[in-house]
């Protein structure tokens, strides 16, 4: 597939609307790997740093309760590039497997 010929937002939307109300694991993981497939994307969203620090919470919060620590620092890393308000390499934080 090339690459801007995927899925539209309302789709991608639509698909974690509904992983969220049915699959509540699969719906972490999805967030989880989208957020670490690109950081840099997320840092340079326009949205209000509390909402993303919120979001980022959750999901450490959720990793920590299923003991998968490894997720939670690479989450803690790129909430910390969020307190600090610098700039940012993809590199910096590992990628899923």
């Amino acid at each position: 597939m090339e690459k801007g010929n995927g899925f539209g937002n309302d789709f991608i939307r639509s698909l974690l609307l509904t992983l969220e109300q049915t699959d509540h694991k699969q719906f972490m993981d999805l967030s989880y790997h989208v957020l670490m497939q690109s950081p840099s994307s997320v840092l340079k969203r326009t949205d209000a740093i509390e909402n993303k620090i919120k979001s980022i919470d959750s999901l450490i919060k959720y990793f920590e309760s299923i003991e998968e620590y490894e997720k939670c620092t690479n989450l803690q890393k790129l909430q910390s590039m969020l307190y600090l308000n610098t700039s940012f390499n993809d590199n910096d934080i590992q990628k899923p497997d």
